[in-house]
């Protein structure tokens, strides 16, 4: 919960019927941004957990402020959802993970990914309930496994079933958010979940450590947290987009010289028990950054799209034509590999 700001917390179902009527309560016109009193008003669809801390720290600080920027925030339980509702017309920036930009781009959606911010290769575990019978990874075969549609998590979990001989038709697979799984596995509705942190570590601390086990390789997947727009209101506004990338590039220079401060904030808008923020976050790199990777990841991420019929693309697009290094370049050249 981002607490400084009033944030609407909305579904991307109801966010697209009342598009249109939010806009005009916002005073919200062509360019996705008006101008109140010194500020620009920029709507930020998030997913407010610490892969977000740089967007956090920004808006504590004033960093934002000081650009000349006042962030709307609109709340989503899934980057997926926050880059749907970007897409819909609903925000001018969103955060999101790599997946779902490689599923825009096999749809044609005319987005732009112009930063990086966060990385981490063992943030998305399995954790099961042992009095499933699930003791080893090959036990999760025709179990009821709960991971969320069209993310990383999906994406994990299909190559963790495939290195352990397990067809994803071979599990009873359901689609929840992330908060409904905990619940559903406590009261056994589930086996076991799929999904990123800190969700699995609140069914652990419920359940009891005793009662759970937990598969966490580091070397299937590594997930990328990052700033997408739409190319439309990034052609438009271009100032805006730098305003918006120099505030976290200084959150990012804040989070290294103030870690403890800097954990505090993430606390406090993501709503996470320090303690467990700080071993979390100690397992992620921050960084306002374009890595050579990343159009790699993309196309690798299509190519499985594709083989399990996630998409009707017949090729794999051009995803150079997305990750737009320009305004990283312009602001501080280092930042782009």
């Amino acid at each position: 919960m981002i607490s400084k700001n009033i944030i609407l917390s909305i579904t991307v179902v109801v966010l697209i019927s009342f598009a249109f009527s939010v806009f005009l309560t916002q005073d919200y016109f062509a360019g996705g941004m008006i101008s109140s009193g010194d500020e620009i008003q920029v709507n930020l669809a998030i997913n407010p957990f610490f892969n977000s801390a740089l967007v956090f720290i920004a808006e504590e600080k004033g960093f934002f402020s000081e650009e000349g920027l006042h962030i709307n925030y609109y709340e989503f339980s899934t980057g997926k959802l926050a880059l749907d509702a970007l897409i819909a017309g609903g925000a001018d920036i969103a955060t999101t993970a790599d997946i779902p930009i490689t599923l825009a781009g096999l749809a044609d959606q005319e987005i732009s990914m112009i930063a990086t911010i966060e990385y981490s290769n063992d943030n998305i575990p399995v954790i099961a309930r042992k009095d499933s019978g699930i003791s080893t990874p090959e036990d999760l075969k025709g179990k009821t496994i709960a991971t969320t549609r069209g993310g990383g998590p999906l994406f994990f979990a299909h190559k963790y079933f495939e290195r352990h001989g397990i067809l994803f038709s071979d599990i009873n697979h359901v689609y929840m958010n992330p908060s409904d799984m905990v619940n559903s596995l406590i009261k056994g509705d589930i086996d076991a979940f799929i999904v990123f942190e800190p969700y699995p570590y609140h069914a652990e601390n419920e359940l009891g450590s005793d009662k759970v086990v937990i598969f966490n390789p580091s070397d299937i997947y590594g997930e990328t947290w990052n700033i997408v727009t739409m190319k439309k209101y990034e052609s438009e506004n271009p100032e805006i987009i730098d305003k918006f990338l120099r505030a976290l590039i200084r959150a990012e220079d804040f989070l290294k010289t103030h870690k403890e401060e800097s954990i505090l904030i993430v606390s406090e808008y993501s709503e996470t028990k320090t303690e467990v923020l700080e071993e979390m976050m100690n397992r992620q790199e921050y960084g306002v950054v374009i890595t050579g990777f990343m159009e790699k990841l993309l196309e690798n991420e299509a190519q499985w799209a594709m083989g399990m019929d996630f998409s009707k693309a017949k090729s794999i697009p051009d995803y150079s034509k997305i990750i737009n290094p320009e305004h990283l370049i312009r602001i501080d050249p280092k930042r782009v590999n």
